[in-house]
């Protein structure tokens, strides 16, 4: 039987490099595609944590974009030879969501999400349905073809928010996606300022051009206050998973808060008269919902200044070691300083 190396999750901090079996289309609608490049996701770290939901003996990985090398019969609309990003998300399409066009909360979800609940790109191969594939342009080379799927999520959230040009904005936490946010923010936003307690993000930040506070050294209310004139922000977007306490202290009266990092062992407690006193609009979100294609257009265009946000391009038999880079020490499940923004993987 042909083997592929990939990097399969065991379970709690366990992820292993070994051989495998090589997929191969079973379903008409199946594609078989070699992976260009796979990058590792602040997700993927919670996940060898054991505080996101997981499958256990799967392979990790759903940043990624490939090259197809095999279609199923009923495969109509992407061909051998194209590269494409994944969504990798699976959605039904029948469920009341799917069909009332809230396809981010499908019930398929949990059970079906590529490199979450089934084998995703940390591999040299994966299978994956032909309807998550999405065609990328020669402007869009590998490493940014990873990034559709987050960007995606990113551009759920703004259409969401429906930022405009004379809000105060101010982002907590500045890992991959709060960087992300941060982009737009500067491109459409009246002024932005970002909190992060990482010294190596901090410094990427600064190379953004961008206001930054340390949470753990600075009073980030008095800042937020002082930073708008005494109005605090109108849009608060919480990309850490454990802030949403501290957004709301931040933000203005009437203003927007986007709980929008994902920590399933964080807990907040709030007073519910604080929301209705001064008329805070918490928006709940998830995933990316029919914005892949905006996401491709946003990078074809080159409309966000990415040259600060790849970090490192590996291997994939570096990527144990990556997590050290991304804070996490696999040995111990404990956390330490980052050296990375985005460490991307080419098998």
């Amino acid at each position: 039987m042909e083997k592929m190396r990939a990097l399969v999750f065991k379970d709690v901090g366990n992820l292993v490099l070994e051989g495998v079996p090589v997929p191969h289309v079973k379903e008409p609608d199946d594609v078989v595609l070699k992976i260009k490049a796979v990058g590792i996701c602040g997700s993927d770290v919670k996940i060898v944590e054991g505080k996101h939901h997981f499958r256990p003996n799967t392979i990790l990985g759903h940043e990624f974009c490939g090259e197809v090398v095999e279609v199923g019969s009923h495969v109509h609309h992407v061909k051998l030879g194209d590269r494409v990003a994944v969504d990798n998300n699976i959605r039904c399409g029948f469920c009341d969501f799917c069909r009332m066009g809230l396809t981010s909360q499908c019930v398929d979800i949990k059970t079906s999400a590529l490199g979450v609940m089934r084998d995703g790109g940390y591999a040299e191969y994966c299978l994956v349905p032909e309807k998550q594939c999405f065609v990328v342009p020669d402007e869009i080379d590998d490493i940014l073809g990873t990034q559709v799927e987050t960007l995606a999520t990113v551009v759920n959230g703004m259409n969401t928010l429906l930022m405009l040009p004379y809000d105060y904005v101010m982002i907590i936490g500045f890992g991959p996606i709060g960087y992300l946010f941060s982009q737009f923010a500067k491109n459409i936003a009246a002024k932005v300022a970002v909190t992060e307690i990482d010294p190596f993000r901090i410094e990427v930040a600064k190379k953004c051009g961008l206001t930054v506070w340390n949470p753990n050294e600075a009073d980030v209310v008095e800042k937020i206050t002082d930073f708008t004139y005494g109005r605090k922000a109108d849009i608060v977007i919480e990309a850490t998973g454990n802030g949403l306490a501290q957004a709301l202290q931040c933000v203005t009266p009437g203003g927007k808060v986007l709980p929008f990092g994902m920590d399933s062992s964080i807990s907040a407690t709030i007073v519910p008269n604080e929301i209705t006193r001064w008329a805070t609009k918490i928006l709940g979100l998830y995933l990316g919902q029919n914005t892949m294609v905006p996401s491709i257009r946003i990078y074809r265009e080159n409309r966000l200044d990415m040259s600060n946000f790849f970090t490192k391009i590996i291997k994939l038999e570096e990527g144990i070691e990556a997590f050290k880079m991304l804070g996490l020490d696999m040995k111990t499940l404990s956390h330490g300083p980052k050296s990375a923004m985005k460490v991307v993987m080419k098998p």
